[in-house]
């Protein structure tokens, strides 16, 4: 709760780098929500958390609906201390996922998956998770990449369900706003 209060210097920067509704293929996407966070302030204490606490870091998260499907799409952006520190976020990321309390779906199964890295990254992580509501079986897919001195992330549900290699692209397109400091 902390670390989303008070004034959050670099708000506006950081939000301008993360994706929009016109970066998503197909459908009329739109945001459902956005938020923002100084980094480090919430969760277990870690080195790399330590230090972007200390320089400010602020994390946003933005999350799509696509209206004309039962697709949902999000991601973050977490600027950290070094590019050592965005490698080590990305080692953590399985273990510090939280789950969707909105979500009316009940997960079945998930794994890891190996994949190359998207273009800008030069780690991933990726899983697959298996789920099943009342529309029936569905998929999610996380991707998260260092890139440079950030952490991404990127998640993608729903039908018609999303691929490897959209995921892919799409954190391609996300590690060009970083590169760059917002959109191209």
């Amino acid at each position: 709760m902390a670390a989303q209060l008070g004034r959050k210097a670099g708000k506006r920067e950081v939000l301008a780098c993360l994706l929009g509704a016109a970066d998503l293929p197909g459908g009329a996407w739109v945001v459902l929500d956005e938020r923002t966070w100084r980094t480090g302030v919430a969760g277990p204490s870690t080195p790399w958390g330590e230090r972007a606490r200390q320089a400010g870091s602020m994390t946003a998260w933005r999350s799509f609906r696509d209206e004309t499907a039962e697709r949902w799409a999000w991601n973050q952006v977490t600027p950290l201390a070094s590019a050592e520190d965005a490698r080590g976020a990305l080692a953590e990321i399985g273990k510090r996922g939280v789950p969707n309390l909105s979500a009316k779906v009940q997960l079945v199964s998930e794994r890891d998956v190996d994949i190359e890295p998207f273009v800008g990254a030069s780690a991933v992580w990726a899983r697959e998770q298996q789920s099943h509501g009342r529309d029936g079986a569905g998929v999610a897919l996380m991707l998260a990449g260092a890139v440079d001195n950030w952490l991404t992330v990127l998640s993608l549900s729903g039908t018609p369900a999303w691929d490897w290699q959209s995921a892919s692209q799409l954190a391609a397109l996300q590690a060009v706003r970083l590169s760059t400091g917002g959109p191209t």
